[in-house]
């Protein structure tokens, strides 16, 4: 990442002095302790990072001051400030993927909690003792309504119907994706597995429409695809789930910055550096 960051300053477009870069920005999985940019816990896909003082080395190695933050965080930070939530005062995004990552802003700046786990969201127990996820807790809502997860439910579900478009597929050409084309036909497996990811998620999306009261919920990844087949059936759930009609009125869209959302979120990140001194 250095080397790519070095390569990119000695690329810089015609009319951009180096002086002129006001810092770097880094969206990355996992936790970070948000005062000095270490990573502290949960980058699970990449276990050779967990520790790594990533702050530090980057700002000693390039000379720029540097913010990072978990890859989700910057993602709503972007549709909160550009995108889907422009002008919400408070805005909550997950990210659907291989699982299912989640963020809180709060008048326009990321809200981390006590000690940065904050927005952790797609840990929320939706179904008590359910399946076991790697974070060590048991129903966690990214083991039931990610990407992952769908894919999965579908695979074991297209085992015992025969009637779906699903059933002719192979194990390797059923995912989330596949899913969704099914559906769009009017399978009514792949609805039924939608359907039941919508579920969970707005299990865990009412608590979180509860405890914060959101103005706008921003849906992200590659789940977000499945664009109203999946979010209308968030929204019935939830206006069962919450039980004021204010809250109730809080909407369930879709991303608008797409595979930029990131990249702008961490730009986000070193103009907040900046403006911070």
């Amino acid at each position: 990442m250095i080397a790519l960051c070095r390569q990119i300053l000695s690329e810089l477009p015609e009319g951009i002095q180096s002086g002129q870069i006001i810092g770097i920005g880094i969206g990355s999985p996992g936790v970070f302790d948000f005062k000095t940019g270490a990573l502290v816990a949960g980058a699970v896909n990449i276990p050779g990072l967990n520790g790594t003082p990533m702050r530090s080395i980057f700002e000693a190695e390039l000379g720029l001051p540097t913010r990072v933050d978990n890859d989700a965080n910057v993602f709503v930070l972007a549709e909160a400030r550009s995108g889907a939530g422009r002008d919400a005062s408070v805005a909550v995004g997950y990210t659907i993927g291989t699982g299912i990552g989640g963020g809180v802003v709060i008048g326009g700046k990321v809200f981390h909690g006590a000690w940065g786990f904050a927005g952790e969201l797609g840990h929320v127990t939706v179904e008590p003792e359910g399946i076991y996820c790697p974070c060590g807790n048991h129903g966690c809502m990214e083991s039931y309504a990610s990407a992952n997860a769908i894919a999965t439910y579908a695979r074991q579900a297209s085992e015992i119907h025969d009637n779906s478009i699903l059933s002719g597929m192979s194990p390797d050409e059923i995912t989330c994706k596949s899913v969704g084309e099914a559906a769009a036909q009017g399978d009514a497996l792949a609805r039924h597995v939608i359907e039941r990811a919508a579920f969970y998620l707005s299990v865990g999306i009412g608590s979180t429409v509860i405890a914060l009261n959101p103005a706008v919920i921003i849906i992200g990844g590659g789940g977000a695809l499945l664009g109203e087949m999946l979010f209308e059936p968030i929204r019935k759930h939830l206006r069962r789930r919450v039980y004021h009609q204010r809250v109730q009125s809080v909407d369930v869209v879709g991303a608008q910055l797409g595979v930029d959302a990131g990249i702008i979120g961490a730009a986000g990140l070193a103009f907040a550096e900046r403006n911070s001194n």
